[in-house]
This record gives C-alpha cells, sequence and structure tokens, in this order.
C-alpha cells in the first residue's frame, strides 16, 4: 500500500552507518543510494570547505535526500523518498513539522540533506535545539579516530560546501 500521507512514510530507526551508507568501504560517494531515516549518534563532526571539522555531539542526525529535478526554493527543499511504490515528494519544512515530535531529544539535530540551490532553511518550530544544515552537496565519510576527546572507532565526518545553525 503506498504511502497516503508523511505519517505514513517508513522514517525509522537505522543504525547510524547504515543510514550514512558507511558500512561498506569506498572511495567516492555513492550517488544511488536513496536510504533514508534517522539515527542517534554520540559524536559526529561537519566539515566545511576550508574549515577545520567541527564537533558535535548527542545528536539526533536526519538523512534525507533532494529530489534531482526539485525547483529551487528561498527557504525550503523538496524532498524525495524512493519507496517501492513510487516516488513520495514532500517539502522538508512540513515533513521536519510533523516529525520532529516523534524523534528522540539530543543536544542537536543534524540534518543530512544535500542542498544545491543553497536555500536558507527556517528553524522548525518543533527543534528546541541547535539545527545544523548544509550547504551545497552533503556526504558521508568514516575514518580513523584521530585521539581527540577519547574518540573510539571510526569518526563519521559530513561534509558540505558550508554549515549553517539554526
Amino acid at each position: 500500500m503506498p504511502a497516503r500521507s508523511i505519517t505514513e512514510l517508513p522514517f525509522v530507526e537505522r543504525p547510524l552507518r547504515e543510514l550514512l551508507d558507511l558500512d561498506v568501504d569506498r572511495d567516492d560517494v555513492n550517488r544511488d543510494y536513496a536510504g533514508f531515516g534517522w539515527a542517534r549518534a554520540p559524536v559526529v563532526w561537519l566539515e566545511a570547505a576550508g574549515a577545520p571539522a567541527r564537533r558535535v555531539d548527542d545528536a539526533l542526525v536526519i538523512a534525507v535526500h533532494t529530489a534531482d529535478d526539485a525547483e529551487p526554493l528561498a527557504d525550503d527543499l523538496e524532498l524525495e523518498f524512493e519507496l517501492p511504490d513510487g516516488p513520495v515528494a514532500v517539502l522538508a519544512s512540513t515533513f521536519l513539522e510533523r516529525w520532529l515530535p516523534e524523534l528522540p531529544h539530543g543536544s542537536a539535530i543534524v540534518l543530512v540533506i544535500c542542498n544545491p540551490h543553497r536555500a536558507a532553511l527556517r528553524r522548525p518550530a518543533a527543534a528546541t535545539v541547535p539545527v545544523h544544515y548544509g550547504l551545497g552537496d552533503v556526504a558521508a565519510w568514516r575514518e580513523p579516530p584521530s585521539g581527540e576527546g577519547g574518540e573510539r572507532g571510526d569518526r563519521i565526518l559530513l561534509t558540505a560546501e558550508d554549515w549553517c545553525i539554526l
């Protein structure tokens, strides 16, 4: 049965590495990956072009995709969810207003959404913590820990042209 409303989307918690397509070694971004969902991350690092990576602790990571053929919007993004019955489109603002109250709280929210038209997103009313979002393409990487802050395991790094905070 196809999703008829935002609440019927299969937007579920997933392991962070799986959510970000990091569960396999890869040398480049997988442009065909269309996974979506949310995860809790003890630490993620946000890196913008030419700037040192910024650490974000206790993050709710929300990963969704923009439609490839989306019209440019000044303050919103058209999301596209690839479902077995076909794609479903919804504005990011509408999606976040509906889903944020249902998700667990953290110290920050990190939106892993490509923003090709560099839209200046509005702060969702349901957000009670800082919301980080990228400008341009957002890519996920993992690298060995730097040892900084007692990290264990791979460091999750999210790159974009720039990162904004709401």
